[in-house]
């Protein structure tokens, strides 16, 4: 049984703990309806390469037509996470009506659910990120604005639209991104300092500080284009019921039922630099057709040959998704792409290879 103080005076105000809004609430992915379902199926359809159109042919100058490949991802939400508290109204008498269940209620969502769904999503996200750089070497002033940078050009170079990227920071790297010195020199930076929660912005990226403890463990920072993701939060539940049998007093309750997903074709909205705990992508080669990839020790490696993301696909589809066990062989034209995952390891980056 919990102690109670018994005290003859309290404070005008309860003594919070300090707390910090949510870090990705704003930059969550909200394309997709989450209402009277559990689970939402997502079709996408593959664009064939161009080709050159054939005067020679009598027929089918366009090319040999085939039917257009798809692919079916589907997304079920998980998490369903919940509370319950009382306040006996006894104690509530004894302690000079300084308990409010609505103040309480806030109070668990802001310290309890905030941080927790922050986590989650961050780790959902850098799990299922399809680029990234593992660089032994800590970032500080001198680097990180050329890192930031690179990361930039690397999403542009898969097609990610400028708008709509946000750079989270870890807390301590977001000082080494202050202090550099192409942050003092350039003002319209600077001046991006006085919007709540953003430090900066980069590449018209807003720079945003994330607490070292909703960050996954070895990432320094993390761009996300907001649509890369499906984020929903399906049920907010938090009340106080006066009138609950077996008690005197107010019973408090909570249930929120959340999740993140990466969506199957938009990984590649997601880069993740890491100094630890994240894996390096594998490497794949081909001798004409046998195929062999290399992943980090003590890693697996999943892969697909038809394009589609590993990330996605479940190893039991095995028509799909299949674990590496050896060299292979796949016909000319497969686009191969590959993740290497390990227990305790934050999931590499999607590599991809094409066999010609």
């Amino acid at each position: 049984m919990a102690t109670v103080n018994l005290a003859e005076k309290y404070a005008s105000k309860l003594d919070e703990r300090f707390v910090k809004g949510s870090v990705t609430d704003a930059f969550v992915g909200t394309d997709y309806d989450w209402e009277g379902v559990n689970a939402i199926k997502v079709w996408t359809l593959d664009t064939p390469e161009l080709i050159n159109y054939d005067l020679s042919k009598i027929s089918n100058r366009f090319g040999d037509p085939s039917e257009v490949d798809d692919e079916l991802s589907t997304y079920t939400l998980s998490q369903k996470k919940a509370f319950t508290k009382t306040f006996d109204a006894t104690y509530v008498q004894d302690q000079n009506f300084k308990k409010k269940s609505a103040a309480y209620l806030k109070q668990m969502w802001d310290e309890r659910y905030v941080p927790a769904i922050d986590a989650y999503r961050l780790n959902v996200w850098a799990n299922g990120a399809g680029l990234g750089v593992l660089n032994a070497t800590a970032l500080d002033k001198d680097t990180i604005m050329e890192a930031i940078l690179k990361a930039h050009a690397a999403l542009d170079d898969a097609d990610v639209p400028t708008e709509n990227r946000v750079t989270f920071v870890r807390a301590d790297v977001a000082v080494a991104c202050k202090l550099a010195s192409e942050m003092a020199n350039n003002q319209n930076w600077t001046d991006k300092a006085v919007v709540k929660g953003k430090i900066a912005e980069i590449n018209c990226s807003p720079v945003v500080t994330v607490p070292t403890s909703r960050m996954p463990a070895g990432v320094e920072f993390m761009i996300k284009y907001k649509r890369a993701t499906a984020d929903p939060v399906k049920l907010r539940l938090l009340r106080a019921n006066d009138n609950a049998p077996g008690i005197a007093g107010t019973l408090m309750e909570g249930l929120v039922r959340y999740d993140a997903f990466v969506l199957s074709q938009k990984a590649d909205g997601i880069f993740v630099y890491a100094e630890k705990n994240y894996l390096a992508a594998p490497t794949i080669s081909a001798d004409v057709t046998t195929v062999t990839i290399a992943g980090p020790d003590g890693a697996t490696v999943k892969y697909t040959v038809d394009g589609s993301n590993p990330k996605v696909k479940s190893t039991d589809d095995t028509e799909t998704v299949h674990v590496y066990g050896g060299t292979f062989t796949a016909p000319t034209g497969s686009k191969i792409r590959a993740y290497a995952y390990k227990d305790g390891s934050i999931n590499s980056p999607i590599a991809s290879f094409t066999v010609v």
